[in-house]
């Protein structure tokens, strides 16, 4: 018999969100179910959303120069015209109303302009609600500000030695550390821009870090150096001893190239075909990205003003009732969760699934 994932060419996948939408009046609303118990026999597919949470150092755009933005803004999306705050608070309700947790890589280095204070504040509010807060750093935001004549440290960490490297990352994990999460909860990083090396496995095994995110073939050509034969599109050991990477899923478009699952890059037609395809291909682990800022728009830094992204917020939505909708095949788990149980052999495979063209041309919400 036909698996009924198995399809990944068609015009059908494009009516698929409307198809789940009619679906789901007649499914119960019970969450108790949607967290992943490692304790029980469990072959469903493991998604996990990641969120970057991070500040914004001042920026040259063209001649224009756009002033930092810290916490308030770029992580929990304050606004004086706006009640609820849009950032991180409304990633973390939209996941709880269906009974899951994220995992939120945290931009370090930043507290040394922005605040420790407002770090703090930052993992406080995500630890207490169960979330996960892991390792993110974006190394030019030691010196947000833009200063005349001097140039801007290198953002991409591979460009660092591996002494550099290590550095950066225990420096990060002290910071996150000394923002109340518990270090030996710490076991995973994040580059930021994925910019990141073959080096960098090794600078995390010396600072005591088990699981990277950052292979991201999307990346490739742009600032993800790390390269291995040995590549899967799930869960694989590194060709260091005991660092494994968490690849972020991507699919293959029929224009060539590959695209990465991020909620603000692709439709929820796209999330769905490529979580029945990845499932149907056999690749145990889905790695999702988005951003603390992907759900709001800015209106104006100085008068801080903005509003909702609602085809983003549309689109997470979408991916967590479906997932739900689905929790026979698929579960919601956290980084942390994954890298506590390493080391472990999964049966991922190699391929990313190709993306039906109708898809590709219809870029949908």
């Amino acid at each position: 018999m036909k698996d009924r994932y198995s399809d990944e060419t068609g015009v059908g996948a494009l009516f698929a969100p409307l198809k789940e939408r009619i679906a789901r009046t007649l499914r119960p609303s019970d969450t108790s179910g949607a967290r992943f118990d490692p304790e029980l026999p469990d072959d469903r597919t493991r998604v996990y959303l990641t969120v970057d949470t991070e500040c914004a150092e001042e920026r040259n755009l063209g001649g224009r120069v756009q002033p930092p933005m810290g916490y308030d803004l770029r992580v929990w999306g304050r606004f004086d015209n706006r009640d609820e705050e849009l950032g991180v608070p409304l990633i973390m309700s939209e996941l709880e109303a269906y009974g899951m947790r994220g995992t939120f890589y945290t931009e370090a280095i930043g507290a040394h302009h922005f605040g420790k204070a407002g770090l703090r504040e930052v993992c406080d509010q995500m630890l207490s609600r169960g979330h996960d807060v892991q390792l993110h750093v974006h190394p030019v935001q030691r010196r947000a500000l833009l200063e005349a004549g001097k140039p801007s440290a290198s953002d991409n960490i591979s460009d660092y030695s591996l002494e550099e490297q290590t550095a950066l990352l225990t420096e990060g994990m002290d910071l996150l550390a000394d923002a109340g999460v518990p270090r030996d909860s710490i076991r995973s990083y994040r580059a930021g821009n994925f910019g990141a090396s073959n080096l960098t496995w090794q600078a995390m095994a010396k600072a005591g870090l088990t699981l990277s995110s950052n292979y991201n073939p999307c990346y490739f050509d742009i600032n993800c150096e790390m390269r291995s034969p040995d590549a899967l599109a799930g869960l694989f050991r590194t060709e260091v001893e005991g660092v494994w990477e968490l690849p972020i899923t991507n699919f293959r478009q029929p224009s060539g190239g590959y695209r990465h699952l991020q909620v603000m890059a692709v439709s929820l037609a796209e999330m769905m075909h490529s979580l029945r395809a990845c499932r149907a291909r056999g690749i145990r682990h889905v790695t999702f990205v988005t951003h603390s800022f992907e759900f709001f728009h800015i209106d104006s830094i100085h008068a801080r003003r903005g509003h909702k992204n609602l085809i983003n917020i549309a689109r997470l939505r979408g991916l967590l009732e479906f997932i739900r909708s689905h929790e026979d095949e698929f579960v919601m788990e956290t980084v942390g969760d994954l890298a506590a149980r390493l080391p472990q052999e999964v049966p991922d495979v190699r391929e990313y699934p190709a993306e039906p063209r109708a898809l590709h041309l219809m870029r949908l919400v």
